[in-house]
């Protein structure tokens, strides 16, 4: 075996060896999918292929094909948001690093052949076989730098997931809202037009003077434009709903029913919920190891600068004209005489320094947003159990109190719609206070990173 063959040989199979890292795009999904079951108890999917993304297709037609509820609603998302199939890619992009990361550089072969002008006249041959030899001895640092990178990613993906879900659920709480806030006002419109009908009837009998009469028809008119802007505010809610499940054309006919959940039992909320933010919420996680891996990159150039740039070891061989052969090893190597590295490690400072920054910026950010989530969740769940327990059972007893009196001939019509008209509007008026309560709730959840505990 020539020296050559000797040489390239080990640099063939060590190229192998280190290529052993997949850079297959679902390679990193299993770690997302478990953190999201853990922390949401959902299983997000991720279709690639065109069998896997008719598969989804087919899962979202069956489940538009049923009344929707909340959780149905986060299903379709999950399948169907093409936002959030565009963030998944990014799993494949961090992945596809890992595996470059994982191999070899590739060896470089050169070759030349000469022929010389006097005796003799055989061609010259020369052949080359060099591999950058510092890359080669660098490559586990850069292995564990894209794997802190690929963490990194994933944290950020499963944040996401969690922020959509935090989005689905509060678009359909409102438009759970929404549905029973237009038939409580389609109900105050229906009064106000008999009440609008007995007024008139009467003004024609002589009995009612024209100042009521027009009273009864601007609140008969004034119901009948709240019911349009119900309507207005209803399809602009499922809009919203649509496009976070990602639907369009025939797909938006959906009903979502089941309305908005009861108040739970009222408890105390945990004392400590910044720190368990701030120890949940992984894109602070992520912003924290972003912060790590940036300090990395930092020391393995600090560690380097002063290494020549590029460090190329191998072998060489030529056949002179008269048929003899030299061989042996060949070196070339980049002299660090002009930059030194300054410039990247100013640059990698920054960047390390930025991180820092940015990690703690976040860190006060959630600190903030837990308390005003919880502040405003307090004072949605007060409102909410103040209209639940007391001014709604008023205007039921009031409502109750005025057809008593109305039948014992001592109120008039009016009367009695008027103390519906109120009942109404208290009812109103508690459909949303419960929607501010399980909007607040949510936020303050997604605040979190993680269910209330």
């Amino acid at each position: 075996m020539t020296p050559f063959l000797r040489f390239s040989l080990p640099v063939c199979g060590l190229t192998l060896l280190a290529g052993c890292t997949t850079s297959a795009p679902t390679a990193a999904l299993p770690d997302v999918q478990s953190k999201l079951q853990a922390r949401a108890g959902v299983q997000a999917t991720w279709p690639l292929t065109d069998d896997e993304r008719a598969q989804a297709d087919a899962s979202v037609r069956d489940l538009l094909g049923h009344d929707l509820t909340v959780a149905s609603t986060i299903q379709i998302a999950l399948l169907n948001n093409r936002s959030l199939r565009a963030t998944f890619e990014e799993l494949g992009l961090s992945q596809a690093a890992l595996a470059a990361a994982a191999r070899l550089p590739n060896p470089t072969l050169s070759a030349s052949v000469r022929w010389p002008q006097d005796p003799p006249r055989g061609p010259n041959a020369e052949f080359g076989l060099t591999a950058p030899l510092l890359d080669s001895l660098l490559l586990p640092l850069r292995q564990r730098l894209a794997q802190e990178r690929l963490g990194q990613v994933q944290q950020r993906i499963v944040h996401e997931v969690l922020s959509l879900i935090a989005d689905v659920k509060l678009a359909a709480y409102d438009v759970l809202a929404r549905q029973e806030l237009r038939a409580s006002v389609a109900t105050a419109a229906d009064l106000g037009a008999a009440a609008d009908e007995l007024a008139q009837r009467q003004f024609d009998a002589g009995n009612t003077a024209s100042l009521d009469r027009l009273q009864a028809q601007a609140a008969a008119q004034q119901s009948r434009l709240e019911l349009l802007r119900a309507d207005a505010d209803l399809n602009a809610a499922r809009e919203q709903l649509n496009r976070l499940l990602g639907l369009s054309g025939a797909q938006i006919g959906w009903r979502l029913t089941g309305g908005l959940p009861a108040l739970p039992d009222e408890r105390p909320l945990p004392s400590n919920l910044e720190s368990l933010a701030l120890d949940q919420r992984l894109d602070l996680a992520a912003a924290r190891q972003e912060a790590v891996i940036a300090k990395s990159a930092l020391d393995l150039r600090r560690k380097t600068r002063l290494l020549p740039g590029t460090v190329d070891a191998g072998v060489d061989t030529e056949r002179d004209s008269g048929g003899g052969r030299v061989t042996g090893p060949r070196l070339e190597l980049q002299v660090p005489l002009f930059d030194r590295g300054q410039a990247d490690v100013a640059r990698l400072e920054a960047q390390w320094r930025q991180a820092e920054d940015r990690a703690e910026a976040l860190a006060a950010d959630i600190g903030s947003e837990v308390r005003t989530a919880r502040d405003a969740l307090t004072v949605a769940r007060q409102a909410a159990g103040f209209f639940q327990e007391t001014l709604l059972p008023q205007r039921q007893l009031l409502l109750r109190e005025t057809l008593l009196q109305y039948n014992a001939m001592q109120r008039s019509p009016y009367d009695v719609l008027r103390a519906r008209e109120q009942q109404q509007s208290a009812e109103r008026g508690a459909i949303e206070a419960r929607r501010d309560y399980w909007l607040a709730r949510t936020r303050l959840e997604r605040a979190l990173g993680a269910p209330l505990p």
